[in-house]
């Protein structure tokens, strides 16, 4: 009788692991992760970062590497401007997509060179385009932004950045970026 409750009850606990392990999986939504496939590789782009209370409108040349990581969880990115003489403080940002199974979204989060940080949230690819909104807190304030990217083939995507300012939404950067 030990034994068969032994066996009954390791068969609960091999069956409770495989099902936890099973529904960690789901929780995972590769499928909602390879939604990020488009944007991994090594880009070139230029651009305009647009006039701001902030900084003066200038062009804008910079390198995007994004890379999966742990186990193809996380998309690791960085994006760097060059300096030029018309961008003498380029921009540099650096953080991760990834999925939140919680809120069933596409999320990223990320540093910069302003001493900034910023998290944001998407739904998904709505025909060519995914955009990613949430809090950008840089500079002593925190303001919404929201980075749009849009396929233009297989090597070619946009990014046009924005942030809410005074209740309007006004353009921080556009560039066009090509498949190294």
């Amino acid at each position: 009788m030990k034994q068969l409750t032994l066996v009954i009850v390791l068969i609960l606990v091999a069956t409770t692991a495989a099902a936890n392990q099973h529904d960690e999986k789901k929780a995972m939504a590769p499928d909602m992760l390879r939604q990020l496939d488009p944007l991994a590789g090594k880009w070139q782009c230029k651009g305009m970062a647009y006039a701001t209370p902030w900084f003066p409108e200038h062009a804008t040349v910079g390198d995007v590497s994004q890379t999966w990581i742990l186990d193809g969880k996380w998309l690791a990115f960085t994006y760097a401007e060059k300096k030029t003489k018309q961008n003498p403080m380029p921009f540099t940002v650096t953080g991760y997509f990834g999925y939140d199974p919680e809120v069933k979204m596409l999320v990223v989060g990320s540093v910069d060179s302003t001493g900034g940080y910023s998290t944001g949230a998407s739904s998904g690819w709505m025909g060519d385009a995914i955009a990613f909104e949430g809090p950008w807190h840089i500079g002593g304030m925190t303001a919404k932004s929201r980075d749009t990217f849009t396929k233009k083939g297989a090597n070619e995507i946009t990014h046009f950045g924005e942030l809410e300012h005074e209740g309007k939404w006004m353009k921080l950067s556009q560039e066009k970026c090509t498949r190294k």
